[in-house]
């Protein structure tokens, strides 16, 4: 056996806290040149096992049970001194973490970061370095490998950046590769093509990997064998097939429930709560959708252009075309998807349409009136009209200001309650709308998780009771139950509030299951569009269709 992990007990105690045991008695096997899959939520102990294997926990706050093993090839890791662990990792267990960007050091290129690694571990010379990073940048699908190698991270594309920090852990030949949440947030075009990489890689490299992921579905594309976790214990495992198809644990189950399916569009989505309460589960009726503009419509994009300038040399610039030429048009109470690949335009648009960047071209109605032409004055507050949910709830919320600060601001802003009191009492009633305590209105944003906090930026755009919301990938970076909370709430305040929505993401499954209308979105244009239904069914466009052959199949029903 190439990894054993036995007993695996973490215990975080940090000053006069009481201890956290973040992994309870974990155990599972990797066998050579065979994928493991670790599932569950945040918070369900995956990465702190995939760190307690690379001894990379803060020493001075974690205890590790007494009885606890991590055997490689036979050896305890947990008995290894520092340097021999130096000498393990990146030469034999290599790491892809989940979040490239904070991985990749800004200041260096990608090829010094390439380079270190071969030198302190092979004793490569500089040339040498460079020569093999070359290849490895070309190993892993770089294009311009050559161009690259000299970028720095910020200029490389998220799949691109993953797909170094890819290059970077084979770099060794490794016998095992831990790979944590490696396609978060990335595209399905882009999450296809990580994991194809990674499964070629192995192949040819013969190497073991343990699998990292919150989402079911990856884990059919890619491993043999499964281990669901939640709250740091093992709550099933096996092999794929079974555990899919004949989940036993009720976790399991309520995990693969969670997703919207492509096939129909229940009224809402089941949560991790309706199974682990143990009560029957009620029928669940379908909610009817389809791309009727009958209605009164209340926001109207007509060939919309936005444009950047793009250095070339040292004094010449090009027009880089972000959105061309887009339209379409938003029901009261209806629902606009919009899908397509990172760069294909659909967060500009998104901030165009919004009031956040200024569009070079086109016309935006809402209401019949020309946004453009107020000219800095909005005397019939349209702009407060339209709000938008940003894709990152950890950076979209302000860490100095409580909850309470976050929604009271705009109402005060606005002029919306006459009094501190007034205005205390709506935040405190949006705050229970959004399913989160009072309480919550003394705490910051840091006390909170992702989901919270998203529901934290749903309340405050709640506050200047918006027409039209537009959610810019506002449910791409949480654990899929999380996820169906959110989804089922932005369905609730539809219904109840007859709210339209922008819904921008590269889920398609999300995108079907909210969506009226759907536009497919390929280098700044509208390659396709239509009724949802009939557009996920019988798309006739060749890029909807590679979008649609992407979806995970586990998904794909």
């Amino acid at each position: 056996m190439l990894l054993s992990v036995r007993n695996l007990q973490v215990t975080f105690q940090s000053g006069k806290e009481a201890p956290f045991a973040a992994v309870r008695n974990v155990s599972f096997d990797v066998p050579e040149r065979a994928t493991l899959a670790l599932v569950g939520e945040s918070g369900s102990g995956k990465s702190v096992t995939a760190l307690s294997i690379l001894g990379l926990l803060p020493g001075r706050i974690t205890r590790l049970g007494d009885d606890s093993r991590i055997l490689w090839h036979g050896e305890n890791l947990l008995g290894y001194g520092e340097a021999a662990l130096r000498a393990v990792r990146g030469k034999e267990i290599a790491m892809i973490f989940q979040e490239p960007m904070s991985s990749l050091n800004p200041v260096f290129t990608v090829g010094e970061q390439l380079m270190e690694g071969l030198r302190l571990r092979l004793g490569m010379s500089r040339p040498q370095a460079r020569t093999r990073a070359l290849e490895l940048l070309s190993e892993v699908g770089i294009p311009e490998p050559r161009r690259r190698l000299d970028a720095y991270p910020h200029q490389l594309s998220g799949g691109q950046q993953q797909r170094v920090m890819i290059a970077m852990a084979i770099s060794c030949q490794p016998q095992l590769l831990i790979a944590d949440e490696p396609t978060t947030a990335l595209d399905v075009t882009v999450q296809r093509q990580i994991l194809d990489l990674i499964r070629t890689l192995q192949q040819r490299l013969h190497m073991s990997v343990l699998f990292i992921t919150h989402d079911l579905a990856l884990v059919n594309e890619i491993a043999s064998d499964v281990v669901v976790m939640k709250d740091g214990q093992v709550r099933e495992a096996g092999p794929c097939e079974p555990v899919f198809s004949d989940p036993k644990d009720a976790y399991t189950k309520a995990l693969l429930a969670c997703r919207p399916p492509l096939g129909e569009r229940p009224m809402r989505l089941r949560v991790i709560e309706d199974f682990m309460s143990g009560r029957p589960l009620p029928e669940i009726p379908l909610r009817q959708r389809g791309g009727d503009l009958s209605g009164e419509i209340i926001l109207e994009v007509k060939n919309l252009e936005k444009n950047f300038p793009v250095r070339e040399g040292l004094w010449r610039h090009r027009l880089f075309r972000a959105v061309r030429g887009v339209s379409f048009q938003v029901s009261r109470g209806r629902t606009v998807g919009i899908v397509g690949e990172s760069g294909s335009g659909k967060t500009t648009l998104g901030l165009t349409v919004a009031g956040l960047l200024k569009a070079d071209g086109g016309e935006i109605l809402f209401e019949g009136e020309s946004l453009q032409k107020t000219r800095g004055r909005d005397p019939a507050g349209f702009r407060r009209r339209i709000q938008i949910v940003f894709q990152n709830p950890y950076a979209s919320l302000n860490p100095r200001f409580t909850v309470g600060h976050i929604l009271t601001e705009p109402l005060l802003l606005n002029g919306i309650g006459g009094t501190a009191a007034a205005r205390e009492k709506i935040a405190l009633e949006l705050l229970a709308r959004v399913g989160l305590p009072r309480d919550a209105f003394m705490r910051y944003p840091h006390e909170f998780s992702g989901g919270q906090r998203q529901r934290i930026a749903i309340a405050r755009c709640l506050t200047v009771k918006p027409d039209v919301l537009i959610c810019d990938e506002s449910v791409s970076a949480l654990d899929v139950s999380v996820q169906a909370q959110v989804l089922n709430l932005l369905q609730d305040l539809q219904d109840e509030y007859r709210m339209s929505y922008v819904f921008i993401s590269h889920d398609l499954s999300v995108v079907r299951y909210m969506s009226d209308q759907v536009l497919v979105m390929h280098e700044g244009a509208v390659v396709e569009s239509g009724d949802a239904d009939a557009l996920f069914a019988r798309p006739r466009q060749p890029y909807t269709q590679e979008l649609l052959s992407a979806v995970p199949k586990a998904w794909n029903r």
